[in-house]
């Protein structure tokens, strides 16, 4: 086998391997892009977490609220029906109102005690909760972290691929190196073994011409189908 063809099929063995490298690196921007959706999905889901308890918060202090203006307006009656003189009509008026509003007061009492206890412990929920998406936050950008990690390892292996193809390049023939550029932009695998007697690309029947410049090892031989560079393997 010719030293111009070993060199080919160096040339090729280092392009499969930037070939893969690529694949990794696109990979991981995949995955990275996946986790940062992720991240922003669980602080969404935080993020609704938190309006829920703020919107509970905000029912109990209204209720609340209520309870206090009821208080306040049932206190103005009494001291209007103690204090102040009044027609009879209004004194009967303002008794009915009191004996409604103390009514209502128990029933908002009740449900401001209610919302009030749901506050306590939804708040409770909320800071375990909180604790569990900061975990769950912290082990995305952890993974985040390791793939950056693996993109700058992949990154230093891409350059010193690079940099072994241009070493690899200039050991091959001006004539030989085009045709392999030519045939790298159409095929995936420029450089072939020889199935049986047919070629490993196109996996077409080579002439007996060709097969026996194969043999003979003394020149570089391409597929007269595909033009990819042949290497012959014995079955």
């Amino acid at each position: 086998m010719s030293d111009p063809l070993e060199v080919l099929k160096e040339l090729a063995e280092v392009d499969e391997a930037l070939h893969k490298t690529a694949g990794r690196l696109a990979d991981i921007s995949a995955e990275e892009e996946r986790l940062r959706a992720r991240i922003l999905e669980v602080d969404a889901d935080f993020a609704r977490r938190k309006e829920e308890h703020r919107k509970l918060r905000l029912a109990a202090q209204e209720r609340t609220a209520e309870v206090d203006a009821t208080d306040a307006k049932i206190r103005e009656y009494q001291r209007r029906l103690e204090h102040d003189i009044v027609p009879y009509k209004e004194m009967e008026f303002l008794r009915e109102q009191v004996q409604i509003l103390r009514a209502k007061l128990d029933q908002l009492s009740e449900e401001a005690l209610k919302l009030m206890e749901a506050v306590e412990e939804d708040a409770r929920k909320l800071s375990q909760d909180e604790v569990s998406y900061r975990e769950r936050r912290a082990l995305l950008e952890h993974e985040l972290q390791g793939l950056e990690r693996r993109r700058a390892d992949l990154k230093r292996d891409q350059e010193a691929q690079v940099s072994q193809r241009m070493e690899v390049l200039a050991r091959l023939p001006a004539q030989l190196r085009q045709h392999y550029d030519k045939l790298r932009a159409r095929f995936p695998n420029p450089v072939v073994y020889v199935n049986g007697q047919s070629c490993g690309g196109c996996h077409l029947r080579l002439s007996e011409t060709t097969f026996l410049k194969l043999q003979e090892g003394r020149e570089v031989v391409t597929c007269e189908h595909c033009s990819r560079f042949l290497v012959l393997r014995w079955d």
